[in-house]
């Protein structure tokens, strides 16, 4: 087990070098923490790193395997960021993997406050029900082109959605993602589920130990559509 005074933390200024890549990056503003790690904006246009607290061995292979296959971008015509995909990993000082950069996704509020009419028209005016259905295909088209390259989502819920007033929208915390090496067929699952937006077929199973397939995920776009 490992020690909780051992947790690896990132501070303002420091300098983290990119595996596989000459250049670093400089940690400015930390942006927010969870029980699993810090975000943090970096000298990067448009990108923040993420670093683990305890980045074991299993979440730093299945961040080289999403490295090295990432999925086409349905958006990418429009310079539209549809997910944070991992870009490169990050190791510190003494050539530790902690962490890694991701795009940013900035003019962006959360699906609950999209699909909430008081909070729509205080933070979306003029965003209508058409702006709704193209929401709702759009974020059908990601999940889909994520879906193509083998990946299953798992942990689907609101919170985890960005919408632009375009009606385009982002997928975040794309590190829990359940993730199958094609060179090997190991599977590192999704180890996280949301109460009100689990399939009923995985309700009491322990995530850690089961396979989850793009069913589970089609499950979950119901519900969050779903959400008033």
């Amino acid at each position: 087990m490992i020690n909780q005074m051992t947790k690896s933390t990132g501070t303002a200024g420091q300098v983290l070098g990119c595996v596989g890549d000459s250049r670093s990056v400089k940690l400015t503003n930390q942006l927010a923490t969870s029980g699993e790690g810090q975000v943090w904006h970096t000298d990067w246009p448009g990108h923040i790193a993420k670093l683990y607290y305890h980045p074991t061995y299993e979440r730093i292979r299945k961040l080289e395997v999403m490295i090295a296959h990432p999925p086409t971008n349905p958006n990418e015509s429009i310079n539209h960021v549809s997910f944070a995909w991992p870009k490169a990993l990050l190791q510190d000082a003494m050539g530790k993997s902690v962490g890694f950069v991701m795009p940013e996704i900035a003019n962006s509020i959360g699906l609950f406050d999209v699909y909430n009419p008081q909070r729509r028209r205080k933070v979306l005016p003029g965003f209508n029900w058409l702006y709704l259905h193209v929401t709702a295909m759009n974020i059908a088209s990601i999940t889909q082109a994520i879906h193509a390259k083998g990946y299953v989502l798992g942990d689907i819920k609101p919170q985890n959605i960005l919408v632009n007033n375009q009606a385009l929208p982002s997928i975040i915390d794309t590190d829990s993602f359940q993730v199958s090496d094609p060179a090997t067929g190991r599977v590192f699952r999704c180890l996280v589920g949301s109460e009100g937006f689990t399939p009923p077929e995985l309700l009491d199973r322990d995530l850690a130990q089961f396979d989850q397939t793009e069913g589970n995920d089609r499950f979950r776009l119901v519900l969050i559509h779903r959400v008033p």
